[in-house]
C-alpha cells in the first residue's frame, strides 16, 4: 500500500525526488554495464511496484498463454508508460509490430529515444489527454479521446492497470475505442482492481 505521506507530495516533486534518490544507483549501473538498454534508469520509472523487467516478462507469458499472442501480430499497448511491456515484446515480436500510447511525456520520450531506434517497428505516441497528476498540459478529456489508429488495425490490445485509474465514462470510451481498433476476432487483455 502506498505511503499516505508520500502520496501528498505533488507528482512533479516526487519525480524529482525519485531521480535524486536513485541517481547514485543509476550511475553505478551504467558504469558497470548492469542495465539492459531497454530498461529505464530507476529514477525515471513511474509505473507500479515490483521488478520492472520481471513484471514485463510475466505479462509476456500472459499475452502468449491467455491471449494467444503470436510473434507476427500487430499489438496495441494502451497506457504504455515507460516501456515495461514493450521491452519483452521487442524480443518476442518478429514480423509483427507494436504501437503504444500514454499520457506521461517523459515515458514516451524515453521509449522513443531508447526502444524505437533498436526496434523501428515499435512506435510510441503521446496522448494529449488532460490529467492533473500525469499530464496537466493535456487538452483532451479522457472521455472524449479518439485513439490515433484506423479501424480494425490490431490483432491484440492490452491495458495493464489503466482502468484502475479511470472514471466510468472514461473507461467506456477507452473500451469503445479498443473495440473500434481491434480486427474482427481481435483480443484484449486488461487488468484492473
Amino acid at each position: 500500500m502506498p505511503n499516505p505521506l508520500i502520496q501528498r507530495i505533488p507528482k512533479p516533486v516526487r519525480s524529482v525526488l525519485r531521480r535524486i534518490y536513485y541517481f547514485p544507483q543509476d550511475v553505478l549501473d551504467a558504469l558497470l554495464g548492469r542495465r539492459d538498454p531497454l530498461t529505464p534508469p530507476r529514477g525515471l520509472m513511474f509505473v507500479g511496484d515490483g521488478d520492472f523487467r520481471k513484471t514485463g516478462e510475466e505479462f509476456l507469458k500472459h499475452f502468449i498463454e491467455l491471449a494467444r499472442l503470436r510473434p507476427d501480430e500487430r499489438v496495441l499497448d494502451v497506457g504504455c508508460g515507460i516501456g515495461r511491456m514493450a521491452a519483452p515484446l521487442a524480443r518476442y515480436l518478429e514480423g509483427g509490430s507494436y504501437e503504444g500510447f500514454d499520457i506521461v511525456p517523459e515515458g514516451i520520450e524515453w521509449c522513443r529515444k531508447h526502444i524505437t531506434p533498436r526496434h523501428p517497428h515499435f512506435r510510441f505516441h503521446l496522448a494529449e489527454i488532460f490529467n492533473k497528476a500525469y499530464n496537466p498540459g493535456g487538452t483532451i478529456p479522457a472521455a472524449e479521446y479518439r485513439f490515433p489508429y484506423a479501424d480494425a488495425s490490431f490483432d491484440f490490445a492490452f491495458a495493464t492497470s489503466v482502468f484502475t485509474h479511470m472514471l466510468p465514462l472514461e473507461t467506456e470510451r477507452y473500451l469503445a475505442e479498443i473495440s473500434r481498433v481491434l480486427k474482427p476476432r481481435g483480443r484484449l487483455l486488461a487488468t484492473f482492481f
